[in-house]
């Protein structure tokens, strides 16, 4: 993963934040993966001096100080308002004004929110500058730049709802009817308000937040001259640019709440620009000169305005989930989805998955070769592809089968797990292809059992140690059912250093019905027996229906009834970059790491 270097020097660093990518750590605690991680282990850094940020949803221009020299500097010139911060937004309608200055004091709202000021309030001054650089037909919408005189935490977002013209996919402030947040006010209140246009684009409903941190200038720390840094617009700006109709904004609204079954032959450029607009975010693992990983989420649906499908990457085959039933092979907007992905990846081949309501039972409720196609839709055949994750090899077969050969919402994980896995023993249950068991054995563990009830997967998996030069042991595969071999751990004393824990939600064996909503706690007691005093316990589901809060509860209070201490290590979800969730969405996947007293 690449994150774009705008300019750097022995005291600066500055970069185009991609969207979708925090800045910082969250509130969890998750690191690694946000901006700042990233850009230490790309550059090998030390050091790095901080001081702004953007929202995870923002792209565009940040800065940092390279060393601690730079630093006094840097920071003078944040706190004392020296910087010039430029944006531009894509907004809904129009000012009724073509410039103007909204100096409206701020105050927070709660929960991280920010509203209008009101009287009683201990309101913090905040001032924006504004100018209208280009407007959509019939005012649909309109292309702002920005100017911060002030810097208060979303001070545009809810500054712009303010004059009822929300930034379009703003989940937050740009709700219609009620752009004061936290207030009673129902119409703007500002003078250049205008009334929304009788036929509006998507405001809320629009997958991502079309803010774009466009220009920062300031005096050089260490030599005090002027200097200025631009971040290049995002394509969907850029198009605005013209003034043109935007076709994935009004599709998008469409969509919202609605089937893509419902298209129609005249929206394909909509279905186009959408798709562009999600490969697009996706840029810093397709950019990324080193190839460390070509296998990723390029659609995501409702994350990216697409819902009832995914599309994934692997290499040079795309493997297109249609979660919609009315998406069955035939059907004309699949026709159209086809077409529409052959001409943005006119050399890649498409396969086809056409998801059940219970995908485990496969062979039970559908016929295989119409769920699981082995021939693509698009394209030559692929029987076996071989990509890269985080610099590692896997076997993919993107024919066979509902499962390629690697779950890539996991690929966090296995980078996380990569550093605990050195010198330690590891079991690996629910192996599937042997992916953790690979990260394990190429990261320095001492031995990684995987273990699966799938005879055949566990040969996959063999395969996978193969082609990154490892000469698997029969020993360390071991087929069979996970609770039948943790029970006789248990009964033999054997314990692990790293004990992984990744059961499909539901499954059924040897006639006994398992639910990861239902069965996950004593599924984590049984295992805690054989995870070593000190040892790890990573804990995993990708249950939808099961919420976070109760998923922890549901470990932890399991843990706490067999009398295993614990701490938590981190709690994690599905990867931000290419996974992106709907507004207000949690997210399916739960990835709980406990350290075991």
């Amino acid at each position: 993963m690449l994150i774009p270097i705008l300019y750097q020097d022995d005291d600066l660093i500055v970069i185009n934040k991609p969207a979708g990518l925090p800045t910082h750590p969250d509130e969890e605690g998750e690191g690694g993966f946000d901006v700042v991680s990233l850009l230490r282990q790309q550059l090998d850094l030390k050091y790095l001096g901080i001081h702004h940020r953007l929202d995870r949803e923002v792209s565009g221009v940040l800065v940092f100080a390279a060393r601690k020299e730079a630093n006094a500097g840097l920071a003078r010139a944040f706190e004392g308002r020296m910087v010039e911060k430029e944006y531009r937004a894509l907004v809904q309608g129009r000012p009724s004004h073509q410039g103007g200055v909204i100096n409206v004091p701020l105050a927070p709202a709660g929960s991280g929110l920010w509203r209008v000021a009101q009287p009683g309030d201990k309101g913090k001054p905040a001032v924006t500058h504004y100018r209208v650089e280009q407007e959509g037909p019939s005012g649909s919408y309109s292309l702002v730049r920005l100017k911060l005189e002030t810097g208060r935490t979303h001070q545009l977002r809810v500054h712009l709802a303010h004059i009822g013209c929300p930034i379009i996919g703003d989940p937050l402030y740009g709700i219609p009817g009620n752009a004061q947040i936290g207030t009673r006010e129902r119409r703007p209140a500002h003078p250049g308000a205008v009334d929304r246009n009788k036929n509006p684009v998507a405001v809320a409903t629009f997958p991502h937040l079309l803010l774009h941190a466009a220009r920062l200038a300031f005096a050089h720390p260490a030599t005090g001259q002027p200097v200025s840094f631009e971040a290049p617009l995002p394509p969907l700006l850029k198009e605005a640019q013209t003034g043109k109709p935007l076709p994935g904004l009004e599709l998008a609204r469409r969509l919202a709440g609605a089937s893509l079954s419902q298209l129609k032959p005249a929206d394909g450029p909509g279905l186009a620009a959408l798709i562009n607009l999600a490969a697009d975010r996706r840029a810093p693992f397709s950019e990324d000169p080193t190839l460390e990983t070509t296998a990723y989420r390029l659609v995501n649906g409702a994350g990216d305005g697409l819902p009832g499908i995914t599309l994934d990457r692997y290499g040079e085959a795309l493997v297109l989930n249609c979660y919609d039933p009315q998406l069955e092979p035939g059907h004309p907007v699949l026709k159209l989805l086809i077409e529409e992905l052959g001409r943005i990846w006119p050399d890649w081949s498409i396969y086809g998955k056409f998801r059940p309501r219970q995908a485990s039972n496969l062979a039970q409720t559908e016929e295989k070769d119409t769920v699981a196609p082995e021939l693509p839709l698009r394209g030559p055949h692929w029987p076996e592809v071989t990509i890269r994750e985080n610099g590692l090899l896997y076997l993919i077969r993107p024919g066979d089968g509902l499962s390629p050969g690697l779950f890539l919402d996991m690929r966090e994980v296995r980078a996380r797990l990569a550093g605990l896995a050195q010198d330690k023993t590891v079991l690996n249950c629910f192996a599937f292809t042997g992916a953790f068991g690979l990260v394990a054995a190429t990261h320095g563990a001492s031995r990684a059992v995987n273990l699966d009830a799938g005879q055949r997967v566990l040969d996959w998996a063999k395969e996978n140690y193969r082609l990154n030069d490892l000469t698997p042991d029969d020993y360390d595969f071991v087929t069979g059912d996970v609770f039948d071999w943790l029970t006789r751990f248990n009964r033999r004393g054997q314990k692990f250093e790293l004990v992984i824990l990744d059961p499909p939600s539901f499954s059924t064996v040897k006639k006994t019905r398992w639910s990861a909503e239902r069965d996950y706690g004593e599924l984590a007691a049984l295992a805690s027996k054989s995870v070593t005093s000190g040892g790890v316990l990573v804990t995993c589901t990708n249950h939808a229906g099961l919420p976070r809060r109760n998923f922890r509860q549901m470990v932890t209070g399991a843990l706490d009834n067999a009398g295993r201490a614990f701490e938590i290590l981190g709690y994690y979800h599905e990867p931000e970059l290419d996974f992106p969730r709907p507004a207000g969405a949690e997210g399916y996947l739960k990835v709980l790491i406990l350290r075991l007293a």
